[in-house]
């Protein structure tokens, strides 16, 4: 996978580079386009979720709607350029495709939702989103820390890969994440809280198993839950959120990837 490591840390350096020194104007007359927009943001921007959330939260001080900026949190962590060719080339093209159109359908829904839930952080000033961070980098620090960062969490993945492959056998795999769609598919959901690192990180084991018998619709269920059961995620949501959102955000989050995977298993 090296190969395909060193490409991904390039386009996300790239990635990274380019929206901080961009912004974008979102229309907010309407707001249903305003949420498409958004979270078509945030699947092109490499951010993850404790770094999303706050520039989230920035954007409502431009006029943007919550449910806009929701749409733009739900999205971003789940899929970007570095995460859809990692599971093409590793996995396979319609994986990748099925996790961005995932990715969007969620970010979408959220958005949509959260208009009706949270009415009282609905704003309708016109608004820009900005991803420009305070501290600019330069390149070779961006390298490194991207480097830093992909490489130690492909190491975990390629360890606990190397693990399940050695100790626990194919026949297992196969009977809990090989058969029956709607159980299979709890299963997977219930491994992110686990195994799941990061969007890019947790391709390397989702291979491994999936060579072992898992099927496609609980993996695309694993890829989509997984972010929201890491500590990190439900911190930055709890601290910066408060605990409504947070339980919006699981109680969407699991329930949309439970059924996208057994959707997806029927596809």
């Amino acid at each position: 996978m090296l190969p395909y490591i060193i490409i991904s840390i390039g386009l996300n350096v790239s990635g990274a580079r380019y929206v901080r020194t961009k912004k974008l104007l979102i229309p907010t007359s309407n707001e249903f386009l305003s949420i498409i927009i958004a979270a078509l943001v945030g699947l092109a921007s490499p951010l993850p979720t404790y770094a999303a959330v706050p520039i989230g939260l920035s954007l409502m001080t431009t006029g943007l709607p919550f449910s806009a900026v929701m749409a733009f949190i739900l999205s971003s962590p789940l899929m970007n350029p570095t995460i859809f060719f990692l599971t093409a080339t590793q996995i396979s093209l319609s994986m990748a495709v099925a996790r961005t159109v995932a990715a969007f359908l969620l970010a979408v829904a959220g958005g949509i939702l959260t208009s009706k839930v949270f009415t009282r952080l609905y704003q309708e000033q016109p608004g820009i989103i900005s991803l420009r961070r305070s501290a600019e980098k330069t390149l070779t620090q961006d390298i490194l820390a991207n480097s830093k960062y992909i490489l130690k969490y492909f190491s975990l993945a390629l360890l606990l890969s190397s693990a399940v492959r050695a100790l626990v056998p194919p026949e297992t795999i196969a009977r809990l994440l090989g058969g029956d769609g709607k159980v299979s598919t709890l299963i997977a959901i219930g491994m992110g809280v686990p195994f799941y690192t990061c969007g890019g990180s947790a391709i390397p084991f989702m291979e491994t198993l999936m060579e072992m018998g898992m099927q496609k619709g609980p993996m695309l269920a694993f890829f989509i839950a997984g972010p929201a059961t890491k500590l990190e995620t439900l911190y930055a949501y709890r601290s910066q959120l408060g605990i409504r959102v947070l339980a919006f955000y699981l109680a969407l989050t699991l329930v949309f990837s439970y059924v996208a995977g057994v959707v997806y298993s029927f596809l």
